[in-house]
């Protein structure tokens, strides 16, 4: 028996140590196994990035990866990003493996882009931690040379971290910006302009330049030693590379012919720190990893890099969830440690023995930790689902312990008040197996209580399993040991508390009127289970998962289609600054549009505000302000969320009762019409209602088209026009600058005037064979269009989706009245509408959840009548477990407010 005592012992203390360090989080990762994979094409529209990216790479290189369940993408200017989905069950780095041996193929797309990237493994959870980097003495050129040069590379060595993206970064650069009427006086063309930047460089990415094969210093072999040659560049700023001759133009240098400045790219986004533009770090974790632990390491790397960053402001409290982590896991400790002491008072006001209450005691707690002790060594993250479920399960532990205690007490005076010389210790063996039976079958029956779950509560499911086993095997174990070291000497006198004593009055006295009144019985209980029915229509079931009162709002707006970086960026200031001054708010950060590398493929027109709450202030009050100040943008059409929400819409949004028609083709304008065909057979199906074309926000964009009649009396090509043209409206990389370990680029560019507008646009001059001139307008058509600000494509073709929702009937019959509609529609060649299998799955997975409720109904009664070997009894007990439901009814309703959820 001591044996069992000193492992008990060792497993309280082993238990309690290992929760202190168990990596804690407050949600399990619930995103399915996915590949994700960005290429950066600045200056390209959606459609052309669709045209030389998406579509070569979706056709040519992904379609038919292995265990690849979905292929879709979403091309949108400067941006493709194709993610690759695949079956549940597929382990994560065997499908990176298998996207990476299709991704060494690119080679053979066009060479419009720079990098094919693999975006790493990132939690569900989505980021991490946001640092607001700012400078009182430097410009935010420099800042990002510093993040992206010492910063970001420290923050990515850290442990845990998988992505860090730079919002606001302006990247340093050497531009040679060209005026062609300027260019035109000089005598210099465009091309000239172009090989001498480019040959200047020791490297340059035009493979038609010199500098293309910078060539290797060597080596010097003298009669004693080998002397290296190093070429060290003169070149470092802008003034030095306007000092630089231009090629075939006598006496004349860059900085006579073009200005060259220093400034930086483009933006594709920006970021705003309390009221003023600044850099924003995203740091986000691998799905394995703790968010406590990488959220210190980031931490402790930024107080490490601090000495070295003179003048420059980490803050690191722009967003931190952690934080409300760390407050959780208190607040849970002290819930705890309050629920422990009320419990141990409860059994000795229940039990009248310090022993008894004792033994219980240990034996609850020894279950507790043998459960924590199992996900410890699986390596599990403790999250909210798994505490709820070992909560749930502590009821049954505890009555577990009580049970067994308590028949062991009984057995051991009733032994002693006849007389009987049998030892304690076989007493209590038998006491401890005579309760095994009534005991199995309730676990058993508990255990069948979440068998139909789905697969976002297994963790709930898998920790409330394993407590009950735990719990079982230590009342076969440690439980009949500490009885008999306690109770073996123990005085039992027979005694009952008040407590126990006035509620054992009260359950006999209903009892004994029960049978009395059977058929008045009937009727209470009848009607205290209609009062449970009645009061759950009153429930409201926005989302299982309760509503955590979070530091961290994020307030999702969208701007028109076309609104310029200008616009976002002053509006949204003015509302960081009206947000700021709301008591209770700690600070404001935001980010528009997107960053390299990032969680974001969005436009400039969309952002995000977040902000951070003080954990002292009216959370209710401050929220309700946070929604009123946003709620006085109109146009911007703002949503305001709590991080876990906004993660967590996408899951577990939506009733399980929409349908989607997914229409597949190549012309927008082709699936448009048909779309709005299938949106008519949907109308026209019973039971469906709501039914609209999610058509693709437009903005005006403009478009240049070659005239080839026009371009051929210059003796123009379509290339030529396009090449020259992309050089001033959007620049040309001829180079790369390598200074102090860093490497910048060297672009030519138009000066910011002839890129302005369309006239501006349609001025430009555009150089012949001949060495003349001719303004674009006059060799092609430029003009202002409606153009898709995002493409979306779904297993290789371009989508367009029709969605519906269902009321009053069956969602498989409309589904097959959906499916004879669409055989009537008329599709062209290549083109076609799918009902997705979405709502087969919803479907499958409905029938699935119900037929496991039917069978563990089925399998409780048979149970039930495996216990009572009678029909009728266990008919009795199965009938009335439905009343059991209604006290858990009547507290969501009174005490959460009608909210149902798991909290």
């Amino acid at each position: 028996m001591m044996r069992w005592i000193i492992g008990s012992s060792l497993k309280l203390r082993v238990g309690f140590t290992q929760l202190r360090t168990m990596p804690v989080d407050v949600l399990p990762e619930f995103s399915r196994p996915h590949v994700e994979i960005q290429v950066e094409i600045l200056g390209l529209s959606a459609q052309e990035v669709e045209a030389l990216i998406t579509t070569p790479m979706e056709a040519d290189l992904l379609n038919g990866t292995p265990w690849v369940k979905e292929l879709r993408s979403v091309s949108i200017p400067g941006l493709a990003s194709i993610e690759l989905v695949f079956e549940k069950g597929t382990e994560l780095m065997r499908a990176r493996q298998v996207a990476q041996e299709r991704l060494n193929e690119v080679f053979a797309l066009p060479r419009v882009a720079k990098h094919f990237t693999m975006i790493n493994p990132v939690s569900s959870a989505g980021r991490t931690m946001a640092i607001g980097v700012t400078s009182n003495k430097l410009s935010l050129v420099d800042l990002t040379v510093l993040a992206h040069w010492t910063i970001q590379p420290r923050l990515l060595g850290v442990p845990g971290v998988a992505n860090v993206s730079i919002w606001g970064r302006r990247e340093r650069q050497l531009q040679v910006q060209v005026d062609p009427d300027r260019l035109r006086a000089q005598n210099v063309t465009l091309m000239q302009v172009i090989k001498t930047a480019g040959n200047a460089l020791w490297s340059s990415p035009l493979s038609f330049l010199e500098a293309s094969t910078p060539g290797t210093g060597g080596w010097v072999e003298t009669p004693n030693q080998r002397l290296g040659v190093r070429h060290v560049l003169p070149i470092t700023t802008a003034k030095d590379l306007a000092k630089v001759p231009v090629d075939d133009a006598e006496s004349k240098h860059l900085g006579d012919v073009a200005s060259v400045v220093e400034d930086h790219q483009p933006l594709i986004g920006d970021a705003i720190v309390n009221d003023a533009p600044a850099l924003m770090l995203v740091v986000e974790k691998l799905p394995w990893a703790n968010t406590r632990e990488v959220t210190h390491g980031v931490e402790a790397a930024l107080a490490a890099l601090r000495p070295g960053l003179s003048g420059v402001a980490m803050d690191s409290s722009l967003f931190r969830p952690a934080t409300f982590l760390e407050l959780a896991v208190a607040n849970l400790r002290r819930a705890l440690l309050i629920g422990s002491v009320l419990v141990l008072a409860a059994l000795f006001a229940f039990l009248l023995n310090w022993r008894t209450a004792l033994i219980s005691a240990v034996t609850i707690l020894t279950s507790m930790a043998a459960a924590g002790t199992v996900l410890y060594v699986r390596g599990v993250t403790v999250n909210m689902m798994i505490i709820a479920g070992l909560l749930v399960a502590l009821a049954a532990v505890i009555d577990d312990a009580i049970v067994d205690t308590a028949n062991i007490v009984r057995r051991l005076r009733q032994h002693r008040k006849e007389g009987s010389d049998e030892s304690t210790a076989r007493i209590v063996l038998e006491a401890s197996l005579e309760m095994r039976r009534p005991i199995l079958y309730a676990t058993v029956i508990m255990m069948l209580v979440v068998v139909p779950v789905a697969s976002f509560w297994q963790p709930f499911a898998a920790s409330y399993l394993l407590a009950l086993l735990a719990s079982m095997v230590v009342a076969l174990t440690v439980t009949p040991a500490l009885s008999v070291l306690l109770l073996r000497d123990a005085s039992l006198q027979s005694g009952e508390s008040s407590v126990a004593g006035a509620l054992r009055g009260i359950y006999g006295a209903l009892c004994g009127w029960a049978a009395r009144t059977p058929r008045t019985a009937f009727v209470a209980v009848c009607a205290v289970v209609a009062l449970g029915l009645a009061a759950a229509l009153f429930l409201r079931q926005e989302s299982l998962i309760p509503s955590f009162k979070e530091n961290d709002l994020v307030v999702r707006w969208e701007g028109g289609s076309s609104a310029s970086h200008p616009a976002m960026s002053r509006i949204t200031t003015l509302a960081s600054r009206e947000l700021r001054s709301i008591p209770g708010v700690r600070n404001v950060s935001a980010n528009m549009g997107r960053a390299i590398l990032s969680d974001k493929r969005k436009n400039m027109n969309s952002g995000e505000l977040w902000v951070s709450i003080d954990p002292k202030a009216d959370y209710d009050a401050t929220v309700a302000a946070v929604k009123e100040v946003v709620a006085g943008y109109p146009g911007l059409s703002p949503e305001v969320l709590t991080n876990l929400q906004a993660k967590l819409r996408q899951e577990l949004s939506g009733t399980g009762e929409s349908l989607v028609v997914r229409v597949y083709g190549e012309d927008t304008k082709i699936i448009r019409k048909k779309a709005e065909e299938v949106q008519k057979v949907l109308a026209g199906v019973a039971g469906v209602v709501d039914a609209r074309v999610q058509y693709p926000e437009e903005m005006p964009a403009l478009e240049i088209e070659v005239n080839l009649d026009k371009a051929k009396r210059y003796g123009l090509k379509p290339g030529d026009v396009r090449r020259a043209a992309t050089t001033l409206v959007s620049g040309l990389e001829v180079g790369n600058l390598f200074d102090e370990q860093k490497v910048f680029e060297v672009v030519v560019w138009g000066t910011p005037n002839t890129r302005r507008n369309l006239t501006s646009i349609q001025e430009l001059l555009i150089e012949t064979p001949s060495r003349n001139h001719v303004r674009l307008k006059d060799v092609a058509d430029v003009r202002i269009v409606p153009t898709v600000t995002e493409i979306h494509r779904d297993m290789a073709a371009r989508r367009m989706d029709v969605t519906a929702s269902i009321r009053g009937r069956d969602l498989a019959a409309v589904a097959a009245d959906i499916e004879r509609g669409l055989k009537r529609v008329d599709f062209p060649l290549e083109y076609r509408a799918e009902l997705l299998g979405e709502y087969a799955e919803r479907l499958a997975a409905q029938r699935r959840v119900l037929t496991l409720a039917i069978a563990a109904a089925i399998g409780i009664l048979l149970l039930l009548q495996a216990f009572f070997r009678s029909w009728g009894l266990a008919a009795v007990v199965f009938v009335t477990l439905p009343m059991a439901l209604v006290g858990g009814v009547l507290a969501a309703l009174v005490v959460n407010d009608g909210l149902l959820s798991i909290g």
